[in-house]
């Protein structure tokens, strides 16, 4: 990937992790896409950035939910599995 197009997506995702800390987006929302609906910064944002982002969840809860579910700190969107995701979402609800 050209530095272009590499400083583009780094854009792309600090602007979804802005929405998703303004709440203009979702962190269920975004992992509940098909992968094919999601865009390049959508699949490429890592996990516990996007969890980060949201409102009701710190640094310290991101890094717990992520390890009970057994997911690794370098783990983006796109490499979640379907298990993962559902996971998520029932520790995300309860």
């Amino acid at each position: 990937m050209s530095p272009a197009l590499l400083t583009e997506l780094r854009q792309e995702i600090a602007s979804l992790c802005q929405r998703i800390a303004s709440g203009q987006r979702s962190f269920i929302d975004l992992i509940s896409l098909s992968e094919s609906d999601r865009t390049a910064a959508e699949s490429y944002i890592y996990v516990v950035k996007a969890l980060e982002a949201e409102s009701s969840i710190g640094k310290v809860r991101a890094r717990r939910i992520m390890a009970d579910i057994g997911i690794a700190e370098r783990c983006n969107i796109g490499s979640l599995t379907a298990h993962q995701v559902e996971q998520l979402q029932a520790a995300l609800h309860s």
